[in-house]
């Protein structure tokens, strides 16, 4: 019989050294993507915040501005050289069309003000006439209580405020009837609504038709909340404008994250059509001499806990109508200031 001689080979296995060794490589390495990813996943919080805070500011700059820098507008000419008789009876103050009304602020509203406003933010009205213009075409040879136009293109109905113009003077009215008669549209200001049936002259072809347009913006708070219950704020917009039968309709959201809004407004005061001095809506000395408008907005994201909060030596640090923002929610937040000329009241 022959005896082979056999190796036992054995398994080397890990020492507890190694193994610890080992752990601690596997611990360093998970930190290390955790950190990663927390850095990566706080980043995009942060790029999610500033696109939500860059676009709502873009959006109201553009409505505000698109508004302020039409205050006034009457077609053809400056509102400081054209004289508007107001004909209506009994309007709300609002209808009014001069060079002291066609730009009016209230500044730090409180909580009781008639816009639902939030306390602390500012509120500007301006009135202007519509976008859209109609030639007369009949009725205009003498005074008479009917004015008419081709076709409706503003939208005019019973009741709206018109506002008539060629350039030398201007009459602004209560449309008591709107009629529509193969093209030719009928507007009457019938003296149960107006102070005459007659205009105060007989307009010409030169003469064009406007509904009359009172804007008023406003910071409201939308009843939405952020995830940690914080409040969502919104520039709102409400405006009397032609088809709403002269009624002020229900204000509507324009812009959400528009958390406050500060309005300080260039006055000339030596009348030299230069801006003197710049001062909020309770400091200007006469409405009429006021040509500019700098709007200051507070623009902040919905996501709550993105930035570091006040006290923090990483808080975000935010100036806005000349004091530092206090952050109590982390969310991130954004001044921006604009200035826009009333164009229709300069020369």
């Amino acid at each position: 019989m022959i005896i082979k001689n056999t190796t036992i080979e054995r398994s080397s296995g890990f020492g507890l050294v190694e193994l610890m060794v080992s752990i601690t490589l596997g611990l360093l390495l998970s930190a290390a993507v955790l950190q990663t990813f927390v850095a990566a996943n706080t980043s995009y919080r942060i790029q999610n915040s500033l696109s939500q805070v860059q676009e709502a500011g873009r959006y109201a700059v553009h409505f505000l501005g698109k508004d302020l820098r039409m205050a006034g507008y009457m077609g053809c000419a400056s509102i400081d050289s054209v004289p508007v008789n107001i004909l209506s009876t009994t309007p709300p103050a609002d209808v009014t069309f001069d060079l002291a009304t066609v730009i009016v602020g209230n500044n730090n509203v409180d909580a009781s003000n008639a816009f639902g406003a939030v306390a602390g933010s500012d509120i500007i009205t301006l009135k202007r006439g519509s976008s859209l213009s109609a030639q007369l075409t009949g009725n205009m040879t003498a005074e008479n209580a009917q004015i008419q136009i081709s076709g409706n293109p503003i939208g005019l109905v019973k009741d709206d405020y018109i506002l008539i113009t060629d350039c030398v003077s201007a009459d602004l009215f209560t449309a008591t009837t709107v009629s529509n008669s193969s093209g030719t549209v009928t507007i009457s200001h019938a003296n149960n609504a107006n102070i005459d049936n007659r205009l105060s002259k007989a307009y010409g072809p030169d003469a064009e038709v406007f509904g009359f347009e009172s804007v008023n913006y406003f910071i409201r708070d939308t009843g939405r909340n952020t995830s940690n219950g914080n409040p969502i704020h919104a520039l709102y917009v409400q405006r009397r404008t032609a088809g709403t039968a002269g009624a002020a309709p229900t204000a509507y959201e324009l812009v959400e994250g528009v958390e406050n809004m500060q309005i300080t407004y260039g006055e000339d005061t030596n009348n030299d059509n230069n801006i003197d001095r710049y001062v909020d809506g309770a400091n200007v000395s006469s409405w009429g001499d006021v040509l500019s408008v700098r709007v200051e907005l507070l623009l902040v994201s919905d996501t709550d806990n993105v930035v570091s909060q006040t006290g923090s030596a990483t808080a975000q640090v935010v100036t806005f109508a000349g004091a530092t923002v206090n952050n109590t929610d982390g969310r991130y937040r954004r001044a921006i200031t604009n200035v826009f000329a009333i164009r229709n009241k300069l020369p």
